[in-house]
């Protein structure tokens, strides 16, 4: 019998080679950027102390807090990136030590101690420091913070994080353009803007998933892709983003690129339902990358450290998806409705936005194309009510963190776009009006 030429292996055992490679090259570079030496990071950090002092822990641009920033996150990290030289590198990449006193409160004064203590010869503890392990994460935006720091203070590294945003956002929206049409570049540009990705690269860790899904956004769109390849950019994109973010905005690594491939004009030919087929295994491939990279940390780290950062790890999942309480509320959903509805009422946006949500539902109804059109629209449907279901399955963390984790909605603005233009037709709607007023 003739040999099969040029026969694929199964896709289980390249998405785990996918996978291994993936963790394997970030490993390689936090464990690079932990070996650095720690001299140049912080002598640059001290005027980025002095910086986070300035501004204090959660600055807020226009006075909003949905644009709160978070310097609190931000300064841990840079703890993190000062001590980094205090053990041998390995060890300190998988105990991801810093340092503060008896509260959070004072973390930029904090930092500042713990330098003029480094500076002098003295321990952390010699400067009244208390050492507290983030363990559960990998951290890995030491990657590039340590090797900025270098270099430059924090300021700097926010000025590199806007260049680099802007040149891949830059980049998206050409390739939309180019391969899905001016539309999709458009509902691309408002998506984001509606979000205030411009505001991403001020906090390290907001920028991170931001870049991480812009950059998986190009891939996707540089050259017609393969439905396997991209559950494999998924798989890399899911291990990506649990390596480098600290839990702020991970969906959109999951989104943004999901939606921009089913935008592409050999997408839309296809069959709808074999559309959300593929969104699930799409959703199940960035899952799988994504918990995989988790639990291999949790598991190095305890063998490594001899700590239980298994057991830690799986309590902080409860508690961000299961916990009873927050703030003294109960997490029953009528409460989690109660208090949304207190929130938006509270800035006058309650009924302006239940005036919206009526709208847009009349419109759908009104101006739907055909029963047709509307299932080949579904898959984007479905992408656009992830960071919904994301938020609904870790309510706890998306109430207490709402403040950043609604950026997440820039998934829902632009896969949303995209359904109701290839579902309705405004058109065809107002037709629908002036007929039946015609027949009054």
């Amino acid at each position: 019998m003739p040999v099969a030429q040029n026969r694929k292996p199964p896709f289980a055992l390249r998405a785990f080679a996918v996978f291994g490679v993936t963790l394997g090259l970030l490993f390689v570079l936090l464990l690079g950027a932990y070996a650095l030496p720690g001299g140049p990071v912080r002598e640059h950090l001290k005027d980025s102390a002095q910086t986070v002092i300035y501004e204090g822990l959660y600055p807020s641009f226009l006075g909003f807090k949905l644009f709160q920033m978070d310097n609190y996150t931000d300064t841990i990290m840079l703890m993190e990136a000062a001590s980094a030289d205090e053990t041998p590198p390995l060890t300190a990449m998988m105990t991801n030590t810093a340092y503060n006193v008896d509260n959070f409160e004072t973390l930029g004064e904090d930092l500042a101690a713990y330098l003029g203590a480094r500076e002098a010869g003295q321990t952390a503890e010699d400067a009244g420091l208390e050492p507290f392990s983030y363990a559960r994460y990998w951290h890995g935006y030491l990657i590039w913070l340590r090797p900025l720091l270098c270099f430059m203070p924090y300021a700097g590294v926010r000025v590199v994080q806007y260049l680099v945003l802007l040149a891949l956002f830059v980049w998206v929206t050409v390739l939309l353009h180019r391969r899905c049409g001016v539309r999709a570049a458009v509902w691309f540009v408002v998506s984001q803007l509606l979000v205030t990705f411009f505001w991403a690269p001020h906090q390290i860790q907001y920028f991170t998933c931001f870049a991480v899904a812009y950059g998986g956004c190009a891939w996707v769109l540089a050259r017609p892709r393969r439905s396997d390849a991209l559950c494999l950019c998924l798989v890399a994109l899911g291990v990506v983003t649990a390596f480098c973010d600290l839990l702020v905005t991970p969906v959109l690594t999951l989104g943004l690129p999901l939606a921009c491939w089913l935008l592409q004009p050999q997408q839309r030919l296809r069959a709808g339902g074999a559309q959300c087929a593929l969104v699930a295994g799409g959703c199940l491939s960035w899952g799988t990358g994504y918990g995989l990279c988790w639990a291999c940390k949790w598991v190095l780290a305890s063998l490594i450290t001899g700590q239980n950062i298994i057991a830690d790890a799986l309590h902080q999942v409860g508690v961000r998806t299961a916990a009873d309480t927050w703030h003294g509320m109960e997490l029953t959903w009528g409460n989690i409705f109660r208090f949304v509805y207190d929130t938006l009422q509270s800035r006058g946006l309650f009924w302006p936005l239940v005036v919206a949500a009526i709208l847009l539902v009349a419109v759908l109804g009104l101006s739907l194309r055909s029963r047709a059109a509307l299932l080949r629209a579904a898959p984007l449907a479905v992408v656009a009510v992830l960071p919904l279901l994301w938020f609904a399955a870790l309510r706890t963390h998306s109430i207490q963190h709402g403040w950043f984790t609604w950026r997440a909605l820039g998934v829902t603005f632009f896969a949303g776009l995209g359904f109701l233009w290839y579902a309705c037709d405004l058109r065809l709607g107002v037709r629908r009006i002036l007929r039946k007023k015609g027949t009054v």
